[in-house]
């Protein structure tokens, strides 16, 4: 299995969502410096961040700062591209390069996750004087095409140039969560610090550094996102709503055995792949796929791109950008031995029921040493999603990217805090709550209004996973012990600001 690290420094090392860290890639001598690369040099940033993230396990707190580092290069007035994962959850972002006197902070104005992007921002006139913007390239670099990379690596404070060529494009891997996007593989050697910096073609952006292999696998092989990524985050930040690349519900198989053909009735001459499943539909299991978005699709599951090159079909859907007259995605399929073309709805990751908070700031609600959030795909991740093999309600929903409709899980986010009202209990990160005092609900709002509502004498806190104890509170006491709970744990408020309304008291 091959391993990928993401070029931001001890970043790269602790943060759960980069992907592995190892070892880096030794330097290449490069080519000599041409005027149109001192040109380039000088809006190329070095970013210094100060990072406190959020564990969804103790959403009440930040974590010990860290410092680390990336690149950045200038892209508008003020305006500068670099990585989601050199800027995401920092207090504090600083860049500086050869034309600057001192370190200029700088505001996050956009960031995702899912494409790996960042958007940061400065109004200091003499940053926007001395640092042109750069162009984008229009479109994907040919394959052998001259690149130069340029960013502050880890080993030295000066700004590190090397060159290389393009190896291919491909729709892999790009997201902090392994989201898939168009990606460049290039040559150049890059190193931990490259992360965000760019790499240019022909005197234009052709991508941005932010990931590469084990260096104990392959020896030179890092990879850019591409501009078409960078535009549709760029359009998408205009508007403040970040959604990502579009996706869909289907899996599928390829048509490449004969026995399968055979079965299904196909011409030799039909290419395309066969459905497995489709939640919500309207594909149904035997569709053969054979067109998606008017791009042929052959019998591995890949269309064609630019000319020649082979890329998984699944850009098609990812490329597509609706518009109020376009928001489905036509499929032609073969369906019976009958063709039909479906219109099939765009979907988006940060609307599903089982979303995630790129900010780090996870909803929480205490109730005596509980402490209560909605299930997200850090929390996951953090507890391994072990509720998965407990019979849980949650497993038709980790891969279902269908709008949630105001649907979420409420979970428990910690390990229960230490209290006597608690003796004798156990909960684990993770399991969610199935009913208060038998009240269901159909969110983490719904879920606070139950708990401020409450009149019992008794509080009795059911689960939906299978093998798991009650919890159950004398009413009275809660209050009590939420407030030393908070003092103990240096707690300052008992819920996110979300639901103060709800449960904190005037």
């Amino acid at each position: 299995m091959k391993t990928i690290t993401s070029f931001a420094g001890a970043f790269a090392v602790i943060v759960a969502y980069a992907l592995i860290a190892t070892s880096g890639i030794a330097q290449e001598p490069s080519a000599p410096p041409t005027t149109q690369d001192a040109d380039l040099r000088k809006s190329v940033v070095q970013i210094s961040v100060k990072w406190e993230p959020r564990s969804p396990t103790t959403p009440w707190k930040r974590e010990t700062p860290t410092n680390i580092g990336g690149s950045g290069v200038v892209i508008g007035p003020g305006r500068i591209l670099t990585n989601a994962h050199v800027a995401d959850q920092a207090s504090e972002i600083l860049i500086e390069s050869s034309q600057t006197s001192l370190p200029i902070q700088v505001e996050l104005l956009a960031i995702d996750r899912s494409r790996d992007l960042a958007l940061l921002g400065t109004t200091d006139e003499t940053f926007i004087k001395n640092h042109p913007p750069i162009a984008f390239l229009d479109g994907l670099p040919k394959e052998g095409a001259r690149v130069i990379v340029m960013g502050y690596p880890v080993g030295g404070d000066a700004l590190s140039t090397t060159s290389g060529v393009i190896s291919r494009t491909e729709w892999a891997d790009v997201g902090n969560g392994g989201e898939p996007g168009m990606r460049v593989q290039v040559d150049a050697a890059v190193n931990h610090g490259n992360s965000g910096g760019p790499a240019f073609v022909d005197g234009v952006i052709a991508g941005l550094a932010f990931s590469g292999l084990d260096s104990a696998e392959a020896d030179n092989i890092s990879y850019l996102i591409a501009t078409e990524e960078i535009q549709r985050f760029l359009d998408e930040a205009k508007t403040g709503e970040i959604d990502g690349d579009s996706v869909w519900n289907v899996s599928y198989q390829t048509l490449e055995n004969p026995a399968l053909r055979a079965k299904l009735g196909v011409a030799s001459d039909v290419t395309g792949v066969v459905v497995i499943t489709q939640r919500g539909g309207p594909l149904e299991a035997w569709d053969i796929i054979t067109k998606v978005n008017g791009q042929s699709v052959d019998n591995k599951g890949q269309i064609t791109i630019a000319g020649d090159r082979k890329v998984a079909l699944e850009c098609a859907v990812g490329r597509f950008v609706p518009t109020e007259t376009a928001k489905m995605i036509a499929v032609e399929i073969i369906r019976a031995g009958a063709p039909m073309t479906l219109d099939i709805p765009v979907l988006v990751r940060t609307k599903r029921v089982i979303g995630d908070y790129p900010d780090g700031n996870f909803p929480y609600a205490m109730y005596g040493p509980l402490v209560f959030s909605p299930l997200s795909d850090s929390l996951l991740r953090e507890v391994r999603g072990w509720m998965m093999y407990a019979q849980s309600p949650i497993t038709p929903y980790v891969r279902d990217d269908r709008p949630s409709e105001g649907m979420q899980f409420v979970s428990v986010a910690s390990p229960l805090l230490s209290s006597p009202i608690a003796r004798g209990y156990e909960v684990a990160p993770g399991q969610t709550v199935k009913s208060v005092n038998g009240k269901t609900f159909a969110n983490f709002r719904e879920f606070a209004k139950v708990l401020s509502d409450l009149k019992d004498e008794y509080v009795v806190f059911e689960f939906n996973e299978s093998g798991i104890e009650r919890i159950v509170f004398k009413r009275s006491e809660v209050d009590a012990a939420t407030e030393k709970l908070m003092d103990s744990n240096g707690i300052r408020r008992r819920c996110s600001k979300d639901v103060a309304d709800l449960l904190e008291k005037e």
